[in-house]
Order: structure tokens, then C-alpha cells, then sequence
């Protein structure tokens, strides 16, 4: 399958976008996921329209069959602040005001096959700049299931570039029209350079995209209420980009991080959705990452070596360099611990401290161990299939047999 794509944003004082995506493929049904069909108040599909197939629509899901056929939809959207990201889809909230455009994942339809895919953006008012993740190292279509366009006027962003072991990555940083940051770009290239080199030390060299643009939006403090709860804001790491959404609010921010400031935020976030390009919890990460799981992975698999594998070793680097961070790693723990008498449930950030307890008391450590899991899949680019894949790991490259019961509890976990 073939995707052209164009969204005509011309219509932003108006409240609506326009989308089209020209489909070339074999005949038979074609299924799309398109979250903004289910995205409650202040996010409307009208006008949806195919010509050339025939379509059906069925709650996110929109079936076409056709071989060659043009979908065409306006999105009407109310919302004129960020809201974040939904809490039972997979939308990210678009807003449009005077000043500003921001669309990205859920607004446009996701093939359920594999497919190639071109973007287009049309209407950009006269003065106004494009800062998007779909736009550097070409468009790819893992970028139709995660990705965002800001657009504004004269939005420029402030450029570095690092160089790596083996390549050179430039990082582009963007903060929200009329936003401020508690640090300045300088303080936080300063800080990627050092990270960067710390994961390649650590892990392996970095192979993932050469180019990142990082977009800081701000939710206002009531964002819950104006999405009528439906949304949470944090932020989100995608094929040639990583956006954050959190509101400069203390209060949010110890309440749903345990953070003490906006600028612990900005720093964590940013070094956890750098750290998802070596490892992600995510299907359709595997353009973006190294580690990522297979359909059918236990999700408590895809959360421990996807998310809680990040959050141990990020945290304690943010811990040891960033003076506004001091504490992070503890914060994961006592979060966890505190989970974990409140659920009675496993949690994957204890299941990772007592395997690095173990392993150094073998002369070893869990930072060696998620190094040989990324070198095995550095140039191997198959998936992990379940928690065994860590065990596996350790098995084969460190030649140390793991703890019996934690091996056992953590792969009985759905």
C-alpha cells in the first residue's frame, strides 16, 4: 500500500483541518485506525468521504475496500490550548488559535498493513514555519502512528549537532509560542552531549535518527477539565522527535512524577525519551528504537525492558548530573514500593533492583546485562518476544544463571 498524504491546515481560523490521503494498493478491504474518530468533546470528523472504494466506519476503525480510492475528512477542533495526550485513545490532542497550529498522532489514518508514505502540508499562512517530526530524515510510515506538527509565526528553534561514535546527530529544540524555560537550550544541549556520550559508553553506539526535534508545549493547569478529564500531559518520544505536554506546575508535577519543579521535568524527559531510542515498550517503535517488543508480548514484559528498563538507568544519571534531578532515582523507587503495597501487584522497577542486587553480588551488573541485550539486537533487528529474552541474555553473555523465583514470577506475568 502507497499513502499520499496532504493536511491543509488553511482553514485553522476557522477551527478545521483538512485531510486527504490518496491510497494506492492491492483490492480487497483495507482496515485504518484513526483515533480522532473517537476523540470525544472539541475533536469532530465531518465530512468524511472516499471516492473511488467503499467505506465503513466502526467506532477508531475505518474500513475501505478499493484498490485505488481518495479519503478526504475535515477534523473541526474546538480546543485552542494543548491538552495533552488521551487517556483511551491514542490521540494526541490537536489545538488551533490566532497564533497557533498543533496536530499529530490519531489525526491521521494508520494502515493496518505494511505501506509507504509520502506528507505534504498545505495552507501555511504567509510568515508562519513548520516544526514537525515528519519532516526530518524523510517521511517514513512508522511516523503515522506517533508524530506532531507545530506551526506558528516565525517559529524558529535553536540548533546543536553532537557527534557520536558513528554518527552525528543534530537536535533541534522549540519551545511553545509565548512559553519560557526554566533553563536555557545551551544548559540542555550541554546536557545531551554529556548524556549521549554516557549511553554509548554504557550501551552501545548510537544508530537511530540523525536528526531530533524536540518540542516543549505547556498545558495550562486545568487541561484536565478542559478535556473533560479525558487527557494527561506528559510527553512522548517518536521516529525523528520527542514532545513534552506537562503544564510549568509544581503541584501537577510532584502530584503525577513526584517532581519538585518544572525544570526536573524538562531534564527527565528528556533523558527518558532519549534512552527510548535503545529501548521502548512500543510495537511500532522499531524504526526509532532497538529493543522493542513483538505482537503478543506479555505487556509486563514490554513494560519491564520497554519503560522500566529506561526509568532505573536514566534516573540514576539525572540523579548524578543535574543538580534539580537529585533524588530521581530514589523517587522511582519509593513510587514503586509504594505501588506495590498499595496493588499488592509486581512491579518492574523492584523486579529490576533485585536482578541488579543479584548480579553485582556475581561481580556483574544490570547495566552489563541491558548493554548485551542491545549489542544482540544492535544489527539483529528482531524483536523481543517476552521477559525470557532478558534471562536468555543473561544466560548466554554474562554466564550467570538468574534468581529462580524472580525468574519464574516474572514470566508468569500476563
Amino acid at each position: 500500500m502507497n499513502l499520499d498524504i496532504s493536511v491543509d491546515i488553511g482553514g485553522y481560523a476557522q477551527g478545521r483541518v483538512r485531510v486527504r490521503v490518496d491510497v494506492r494498493a492491492s483490492e480487497g478491504e483495507h482496515v485504518f485506525a484513526l483515533d480522532a474518530l473517537a476523540a470525544g468533546p472539541g475533536v469532530a470528523v465531518t465530512g468524511w468521504q472516499v471516492a473511488g472504494g467503499k467505506s465503513s466506519l466502526d467506532g477508531r476503525l475505518a474500513r475501505v475496500t478499493g484498490a485505488e480510492f481518495v479519503i478526504t475528512y475535515d477534523v473541526e477542533i474546538a480546543h485552542k490550548v494543548c491538552l495533552g495526550s488521551g487517556k483511551d485513545t491514542d490521540l494526541v490532542y490537536p489545538f488551533l488559535n490566532a497564533n497557533e497550529v498543533f496536530f499529530g498522532t490519531g489525526l491521521l489514518p494508520v494502515p493496518q498493513e505494511p505501506c509507504t508514505a509520502a506528507f505534504r502540508l498545505a495552507g501555511l499562512p504567509a510568515g508562519w514555519s513548520e516544526f514537525s517530526s515528519l519532516t526530518p530524515g524523510g517521511m517514513h510510515a512508522d511516523k503515522l502512528s506517533a508524530f506532531f506538527c507545530y506551526c506558528a509565526p516565525g517559529a524558529a528553534p535553536a540548533e546543536h549537532a553532537w557527534r557520536g561514535r558513528e554518527q552525528e546527530v543534530k537536535l533541534r529544540i522549540l519551545k511553545q509560542r509565548g512559553a519560557s524555560l526554566p533553563a536555557p537550550e545551551q544548559a540542555l544541549f550541554d546536557f545531551f552531549d554529556g548524556y549521549m556520550g554516557w549511553l554509548e559508553e554504557s550501551l552501545a553506539p548510537y544508530r537511530r535518527a540523525g536528526e531530533i526535534n524536540f518540542l516543549v508545549l505547556q498545558a495550562p493547569s486545568d487541561f484536565s477539565v478542559l478535556s473533560g478529564g479525558r487527557s494527561f500531559a506528559t510527553g512522548e518520544n517518536m521516529l525523528n522527535g520527542i514532545a513534552c505536554y506537562a503544564p510549568a506546575d509544581a503541584e501537577y508535577l510532584r502530584n503525577y512524577f513526584g517532581f519538585s519543579s518544572y525544570e526536573q521535568y524538562l531534564y527527565e524527559g528528556l533523558a527518558h525519551e532519549l534512552m527510548h531510542f535503545y529501548t521502548s515498550a512500543a510495537l511500532e517503535a522499531r524504526e526509532k528504537t532497538v529493543l522493542y517488543p513483538a505482537p503478543g508480548c506479555p505487556d509486563y514484559a514490554a513494560r519491564l525492558l520497554g519503560e522500566a528498563l529506561n526509568n532505573y538507568f536514566y534516573s540514576g544519571y539525572v540523579s548524578r548530573q543535574v543538580p534539580a534531578a537529585r533524588g530521581s532515582h530514589e523517587n522511582w523507587l519509593s513510587r514503586a514500593r509504594a505501588r506495590a503495597a498499595k496493588t499488592g501487584g509486581r512491579q518492574p522497577f523492584l523486579d529490576l533492583l533485585e536482578l541488579d542486587e543479584y548480579l553485582r553480588a556475581k561481580g556483574a551488573s544490570l547495566l552489563a546485562l541491558f548493554r548485551e541485550m542491545v549489542l544482540l539486537r544492535l544489527n539483529d533487528r528482531r524483536p523481543y518476544e517476552s521477559a525470557a529474552f532478558l534471562f536468555e541474555t543473561m544466560r548466554s553473555r554474562l554466564r550467570l544463571a538468574p534468581p529462580e523465583a524472580l525468574e519464574k514470577a516474572v514470566l508468569a506475568e500476563p
